[in-house]
This record gives C-alpha cells, sequence and structure tokens, in this order.
C-alpha cells in the first residue's frame, strides 16, 4: 500500500475512534511509525486529510448510487442493495457525519457536503420512479419528493439512532439490514400487491425456520 494511502487509512480510522478534533498528525505519524516530515509530504494540514477522506466518501457515495438496479425485472431486492451500501458508508466514513462544517472556516467542504445531500435527495427521487416503473411502487411524483427526503432522513441518522439508543460500537450486517426493514416500513403503504407478495414470500421460509 502506498504511503499516502495507509495515512488515509490510519487516518479515517483515529478519527473515527477519537474524533477528528482529538486526534493530531503527530498521533497519525506514530501510528504508522513515520516521521511527521513524510506525513507533511503528502498532507500539510488535518483539513486536507478531511478533505481526502471526503473526496473518498464521495467517490463511494457516486458509484453505489449511480449504478443502475439489475436489469431481471421487479424485485425488492434490487433497491435494498443501494440502502444498504449507503448505510456502510456512513459507517465507514462517521466522523464526517458528526463533523459540522463550518459555513466560514470550512466553505468549500461545507458546499460539497451540502451538494452530496442533495444528490442523494435526487439519486433516491430516481430509484423511487424506477420502483414506480417496475410495479412496485405506487406513488405520484409530489408523494416521491416526500417519500425521498424522509429515506435520506432515515439513511443519514440510522447508524447514529443505533448508538445512541442502544449504545452500540460496532456495526453488523444485521443492524445494516434492519435499516432496510425502516426504508421499506416508510415505503409499505406505497407498495404494491407485487411487492407485498414479495415480501411475504421473503419471509414465510423465516417463520417455517423457527418452527
Amino acid at each position: 500500500m502506498r504511503t499516502r494511502d495507509r495515512i488515509l487509512k490510519a487516518a479515517l480510522h483515529l478519527f473515527n475512534e477519537r474524533g477528528e478534533a482529538h486526534v493530531s498528525l503527530a498521533q497519525i505519524a506514530a501510528r504508522l511509525a513515520i516521521s511527521e516530515g513524510n506525513l507533511w509530504y503528502h498532507f500539510r494540514t488535518k483539513r486536507d486529510l478531511v478533505g481526502a477522506l471526503f473526496a473518498e466518501l464521495e467517490e463511494r457515495i457516486e458509484r453505489n448510487l449511480s449504478r443502475e438496479p439489475a436489469a431481471a425485472g421487479g424485485h425488492l431486492a434490487d433497491f435494498g442493495d443501494y440502502a444498504r451500501q449507503s448505510f456502510r458508508d456512513i459507517w465507514e466514513y462517521r466522523f464526517l457525519y458528526r463533523h459540522r462544517f463550518d459555513p466560514e472556516e470550512e466553505s468549500e467542504l461545507a458546499q460539497r457536503a451540502a451538494d452530496l445531500a442533495e444528490r442523494a435527495h435526487r439519486y433516491t427521487e430516481r430509484i423511487l420512479t424506477e420502483m414506480v416503473a417496475r410495479k412496485l411502487l405506487a406513488a405520484t411524483a409530489q408523494e416521491i419528493i416526500e417519500l425521498a427526503a424522509n429515506a435520506w432522513i432515515i439513511s443519514r441518522y440510522w447508524v447514529e439512532y443505533l448508538q445512541e439508543r442502544h449504545g452500540l460500537v460496532r456495526i453488523t450486517e444485521a443492524d445494516l439490514q434492519a435499516g432496510v426493514k425502516q426504508l421499506f416500513a416508510l415505503y409499505r403503504p406505497h407498495l404494491t400487491e407485487a411487492a407485498r407478495a414479495q415480501i411475504k414470500a421473503h419471509e414465510e421460509p423465516r417463520k417455517l425456520a423457527r418452527g
């Protein structure tokens, strides 16, 4: 792994673990057993590090939400994958979601954060529109806008909810799947009979397994 990538990986771990405000460049260099001068060659300030990690998050979110749903027809599972990956991204870069960028001191990052939220809203609307086209959802254009806003709120704060209510320090795939269920609980009044049948068919084997 290149030194720059090692620095980013170590910084991400420490920022998530302790909070960015409580981690110095010296501590990151010590974690990697490199000199501060070596770290400065790649990142002059902590803000440079935060900006580079934010760029990584932007790329991951863009890659997740811009991919096309599977072409094999109307399956709810195609759309649950978007949410699961969003929860993973939020968890893995959680220090950025705790950080409130100052519009004066960090104007560029504050604008990028606002742009990212806006893109996420637009992508969610596109996904819901695709669910309507595949006969999985029955919703008007205005209802799609409203559902997208509420879906974004659930996606954005699900991980924090788990931490604050249940004190979790590790998030599992089961926790991510529980977040997907919360999203589909939001969509439930708008799901078509075909979509409800898929949910029932998915849940039935579990009931049988539990006896």
